[in-house]
């Protein structure tokens, strides 16, 4: 015997309820109302009240709805993945084959938490963070965000090498990269600038004033490095300048907490992209270019206005 499956004899009125039910306009046995119903519930300010409840979302928690603005800062450790870095100037054109680089964040001690983490005149010295954000829903928010860190190539590592030096090609050899014969980091921060779209969860659990939430975000903007190289090899000096360098893209997620009204706590893991075209290697023109990507952990303590 075969069994005929009934549709509603009235789909508009069906999706009508479903629709209230997801936007938060219907309550429990409402969802049994015909579609009439529905559409004079619509039409009625007293129900349609309920969708006013953005502004005092638990996603605002203990911050009002008139707090848009926030302000971060926080600190990070990241790696690196290797990277085939070419160099490249009148007399030189060579490249070092999946070279090895990690951080170089300050040792968090007694003595140096107020004077270098805590310090406002050594606040760079850290890897640090920086972001100001603009909520423009109770889950969705822009932001600026500077996240400074540091990446230093792994001193006396042995890499393959090809190319030349004062033109003499020396393809199929290897060098161990010891400070007498080159030092390349982006000390002064490799400061990754980009602009971040970020959506926000709330966990049900907690309530205001100690409201928490996930956060999730994807960014991208500009990689501005202050580079410290030393190409001993060459016999040059040390050049250290602020230059654009090159581009980034990546994304992440997190966590975020409020306490004493408008201010919150937030963790975050990001990873990322970065591609350096035009790092520069000396004052006489000499460049270098290399890709990567990194993760990136970061704590940070957060106000917003």
């Amino acid at each position: 015997m075969r069994t005929t499956t009934m549709l509603p004899k009235t789909p508009w009125a069906a999706a009508w309820c479903a629709l209230f039910v997801l936007t938060g306009g219907v309550q429990g046995p409402a969802m049994a109302q015909t579609a009439d119903t529905v559409l004079l519930a619509q039409a009625s300010p007293a129900s349609a009240s309920p969708l006013k409840r953005d502004a005092a979302s638990p996603l605002q928690a203990a911050a009002s709805a008139s707090r848009k603005w926030s302000v971060y800062w926080g600190w990070n450790r990241s790696t690196y993945s290797n990277s085939d870095i070419h160099f490249w100037g009148a007399d030189h054109d060579f490249t070092l084959s999946s070279v090895k680089a990690n951080d170089m964040q300050a040792d968090v001690t007694t003595e140096n938490i107020f004077g270098t983490f805590l310090s406002p005149a050594n606040m760079t010295l850290p890897q640090t963070n920086l972001r100001v954000a603009y909520q423009v829903s109770p889950d969705t928010a822009w932001a600026i965000n500077l996240d400074h860190m540091k990446y230093v190539v792994t001193p006396d590592q042995t890499v393959a090498f090809s190319g030349r030096i004062n033109n003499d090609p020396q393809a199929g050899a290897s060098r161990t990269l010891s400070t007498n014969y080159l030092n390349f980091e982006h000390t002064d921060g490799l400061n990754v600038v980009s602009v971040e779209y970020e959506k926000q969860y709330p966990v049900t659990l907690w309530k205001a004033p100690f409201a928490s939430r996930w956060v999730a975000l994807v960014g991208a903007g500009i990689v501005y490095p202050k580079t410290n190289v030393t190409l001993n090899m060459l016999g040059r000096s040390r050049n250290d300048q602020f230059h654009l360098a090159g581009y980034s893209a990546g994304g992440g997620v997190g966590w975020e907490a409020d306490f004493l009204d408008s201010w919150f706590f937030r963790s975050m893991f990001k990873m990322g992209y970065v591609t350096l075209p035009d790092v520069l290697t000396s004052s006489q023109g000499d460049k270098a270019s290399h890709n990567f990507t990194y993760n990136e952990l970061l704590i940070a303590l957060g106000k917003r206005f």
